[in-house]
């Protein structure tokens, strides 16, 4: 029988790679089954995902997958890249030794990618190196809060990244990755904070190409 926080992780992981894009119908009843719970677990699992945006619960209609809104958009990145200001301010008085070396294996399968068409699997790592990522943030709130607004966004990219140029989005993320390495071996979190401010900035400049749209400007 799996945990509730076990079915949140799962069922978050599968909105934000899309393998419930959005839209989708979720069935209490389907999940109950599938997890071996009953419907009460999974009722409050769905209900902290409606907290977070990624979908809706109603009467009529059930629970949807959400999709997400320009405007919306626009607020939240714009508040990722205050937080993200934040973390060079706000980060962990420790930081665990192996850290560099999760992140440098991280590194090589981004790059192994290159040669693996598979943006799913790309989204998938990214994620990875967001949740790598959270240990650097020493304040519980802010790790909590930047947290759910990645998720809100994540999908965000995976979506249009079949139509994006594959290799330079690629090196994109190792390149990020590796800067951030370079910051944490230097035992600089702001120069880590300023790789990782520099690179969603890059990616929204990217999005905005793609979506004809500022969502920052």
């Amino acid at each position: 029988m799996a945990s509730t926080d076990t079915i949140y992780q799962e069922l978050r992981e599968r909105i934000c790679l899309l393998h419930y894009p959005p839209g989708t119908a979720l069935s209490e009843g389907t999940l109950a089954e599938e997890f071996g719970v009953s419907r009460t677990p999974i009722r409050r699992v769905l209900q902290r995902l409606e907290f977070e945006g990624l979908v809706t619960i109603s009467r009529g209609s059930g629970t949807i997958v959400t999709t997400v809104d320009l405007k919306s958009l626009k607020e939240v990145y714009a508040l990722r890249l205050k937080l993200i200001e934040l973390t060079g301010e706000l980060a962990a008085s420790r930081i665990p030794a192996n850290h560099v070396e999760k992140l440098e294996a991280l590194a090589d399968e981004v790059t192994a990618m290159g040669d693996q068409y598979d943006p799913r699997e790309l989204g998938r790592l990214y994620n990875r190196f967001h949740d790598v990522m959270l240990v650097v943030i020493g304040n519980r709130a802010l790790r909590q809060f930047s947290d759910q607004l990645f998720h809100q966004t994540a999908r965000v990219w995976l979506q249009i990244l079949p139509d994006l140029d594959w290799d330079e989005e690629v090196q994109m993320v190792v390149e990020e990755i590796n800067e951030v390495i370079e910051g944490l071996r230097a035992g600089d979190i702001q120069q880590v904070a300023e790789a990782r401010h520099k690179h969603m900035r890059l990616m929204l400049g990217r999005l905005n190409d793609y979506l004809g749209s500022a969502l920052i400007g």
